[in-house]
């Protein structure tokens, strides 16, 4: 070996001085410096210059041999091809950019995730696909009951029975299906993704090999199974809001709801059908309508978009195979708040006519409160619900904030109502300080949205309160000027910690990182004594309003209920750039894989057909849950998932997996 080394090390040297000397060579001489062009198989000027002129001249040979082969065909004919081939290959652009995002100064999305990863480290690349039979069977197990006891109940697309069923077909080769396949994979990948907190580097690792796997089977699920397409599409939603770079979470939300009005689930079955079903059957059918609600609902709402279904929804029940308190009921029970809430305060033109007048809007907003904070009390009464509910602090204060900061139907808050949303500003990023020491910052989607939201108002809500010449008659009095300071400098760091493995929403952080730099200084400044002046102000209003949909700043135009012009802000985010006219949101492309097109192209018939608005932008400190694998070992755990089994584990399975580290 040392020997081997010495020569290899020699001939590197010896190459290393012959191509030092070439180049010196080169320079004095004035001769043309060449590289090696392993396309064409031939020496390349390496100057750039040179190398675009060539590319220039290639291009503009390859335009006129295009044009030529057109001539005689219409505009029209052309389009119409264009559009044959992108419909039938529609569904890669959900699981697969097929191209640099035509939005301008935006990044591009890389297929493999793994690359957005930053440690110092180094990046662990994927191993590639990872099957379940290259894994001890107890590791299979308990990830797969770790995702049944704590996420599936809160996003029920599949059986635990099934699934377990499915994982028993996969992982002995007994005929499994591609649905056996995706659906076991994607569940494993949705499990490890929240072992971050143990090592985010390896838990990403191992969800890559996992979701490769899944992906490389979706092509063939559902072709003749419209149950096994919507679960599976259900699945892609609930991996999404974890991995939303890997999945366009709007359209495989929109495409099971879709699904559900075409397989007739929104309705209740006459009583003469009902009887030749089992109860396993129906209750099936009404889960799977509701997942598709709740998850279509927090997509929408998360981001502060209306969500609205059909009436006929209506008198579609609830399931009645689950126990009480529920933790699925209790998330669909909220999603119904979550849309009232949006609708009514944000989108009065849409809400229902009932909700508008049959109550003034001061009692409807103490109405909502009383339902919030009886949903929250049932939480704290149930252990059940508070373990598996991990962020029902998160949603709670959200609605909060919604509630309390200025909106359309309601644009100027109340002195009560503007200390309520600051309160309940400070309260969501203290959570996410908490989640994010836990390591449990793993739901990006709710994350970034929510973070963006409770800075910007946060920000907004300091600002407003220092135009007040008299300090103690502003929202702010009695505030502690070190907590504002101690959240308004937190915020941005969340977000660049999201950023890690969302880089989209990069040039977003470091926009808003100095905005609240500058309220900073204003704040300590004020604090001494110093009143901002107005003009200093005015400016960090304009850049804050850009991260609203919605202005977080209180007004004195109030528009009458169901005159909002919600088209007046497209996106809630607008990128940083010079042209400041191009609006974003955070999920521009997405980096998937290839899936049929069926599983997006269901159309809604016309009677189902309802407003789509462009895209817009818990645990608090006493039951902060830290929720292990049973005790499993994390290393032996990584060590089973990344090295095909190569550990103790397959020796010995009992000797660590459950020893409590």
């Amino acid at each position: 070996m040392c020997k081997v080394s010495q020569k290899e090390n020699k001939s590197n040297k010896n190459a290393s001085q012959s191509l030092s000397i070439h180049l010196a060579n080169n320079f004095t001489t004035d001769a043309t410096c060449v590289g090696f062009d392993s396309i064409h198989g031939t020496d390349k000027p390496r100057s750039t210059v040179s190398h675009l002129e060539e590319e220039v001249a290639r291009l503009e040979i390859e335009l006129q041999r295009i044009k030529s082969q057109n001539n005689g065909v219409s505009v029209s004919e052309s389009a119409n091809v264009a559009v044959e081939r992108l419909t039938t290959s529609l569904a890669v652009a959900i699981v697969e950019p097929g191209g640099i995002s035509q939005k301008p100064g935006l990044p591009y999305l890389s297929s493999k995730p793994s690359r957005f990863l930053k440690t110092g480290k180094g990046v662990e690349l994927p191993p590639g696909p990872i099957t379940i039979s290259s894994i001890p069977r107890q590791v299979v197990n308990t990830m797969l009951k770790h995702y049944c006891e704590i996420y599936r109940p809160q996003y029920p697309a599949i059986e635990e029975s099934d699934l377990y069923d499915s994982c028993e077909r996969v992982y002995n080769n007994h005929d499994p299906s591609d649905f056996d396949f995706f659906c076991v994979h994607i569940s494993l990948a949705i499990s490890t993704s929240t072992l971050m907190y143990k090592d985010e580097v390896r838990a990403t690792t191992a969800a890559c090999g996992f979701w490769a796997t899944a992906v490389a089977h979706l092509g063939q699920v559902g072709l003749a199974n419209a149950w096994e397409r919507l679960q599976a599409l259900q699945l892609l939603t609930h991996y999404g809001f974890l991995n939303p770079k890997d999945v366009d979470i709007s359209r495989c939300a929109a495409a099971a709801s879709r699904l559900c009005f075409q397989l007739g689930l929104h309705q209740e079955l006459p009583h003469s059908a009902k009887i030749k079903l089992d109860s396993s059957t129906l209750n099936t059918r009404r889960r799977l309508l509701w997942h598709s609600y709740s998850m279509d609902c927090a997509f929408n709402t998360i981001s502060c978009r209306p969500f609205l279904w059909p009436p006929s929804i209506s008198p579609a029940k609830f399931p009645d195979c689950y126990l009480q308190p529920s933790p699925t009921l209790h998330v669909w029970t909220l999603r119904q708040i979550e849309s009232e809430v949006t609708l009514t305060l944000y989108y009065p033109s849409l809400a229902p006519v009932e909700i508008l007048t049959d109550t003034s809007l001061k009692e409807w907003i103490m109405r909502v409160h009383e339902r919030l904070n009886k949903w929250h009390q049932v939480v704290h009464q149930s252990m059940n619900l508070t373990e598996k509910l991990e962020f029902h602090e998160l949603h709670y204060q959200v609605q909060l904030l919604r509630l309390n900061r200025p909106s359309p139907r309601c644009p100027v808050p109340s002195m009560e109502m503007c200390k309520k949303a600051l309160k309940a500003s400070i309260d969501l990023i203290k959570e996410f300080s908490i989640i994010d020491r836990l390591g449990k910052l793993f739901y990006l989607w709710h994350a970034a949205y929510y973070l963006v939201e409770s800075g910007v108002c946060l920000l907004a809500s300091v600002l407003t309160g220092m135009e007040c010449p008299d300090p103690a008659l502003t929202h702010l009095q009695g505030e502690d000027i070190g907590i504002l300071v101690r959240y308004i400098k937190t915020f941005p760091f969340l977000l660049r910690k999201i950023s890690r493995r969302w880089p989209i929403i990069g040039c977003h952080t470091s926009a808003l990182d100095v905005i609240s730099l500058s309220v900073l200084e204003k704040v300590q400044s004020w604090a001494a004594g110093a009143m901002p002046s107005s003009s200093d102000l005015n400016s960090l209003k304009d850049k804050l309003n850009c991260y609203s949909r919605f202005s977080p700043f209180p007004t004195s135009t109030k528009k009458p209920p169901g005159e909002v012009d919600i088209e007046t802000r497209e996106n809630e985010l607008i990128p940083v750039q010079e042209d400041d006219s191009v609006p974003m949101n955070f999920q521009n492309s997405t980096n998937l894989m290839s899936i049929n097109p069926e599983f997006v192209d269901t159309q809604l018939p016309a009677e189902y057909n309802f407003p789509i608005l462009p895209d817009l932008y818990g645990i608090d400190g006493g039951d902060a849950l830290s929720w292990d694998f049973a005790g499993m070992n994390s290393e032996e755990i990584f060590a089973a998932l990344l090295d095909g089994g190569e550990s103790d584990l397959s020796q010995n399975p009992q000797s660590s997996l459950f020893d409590g580290s």
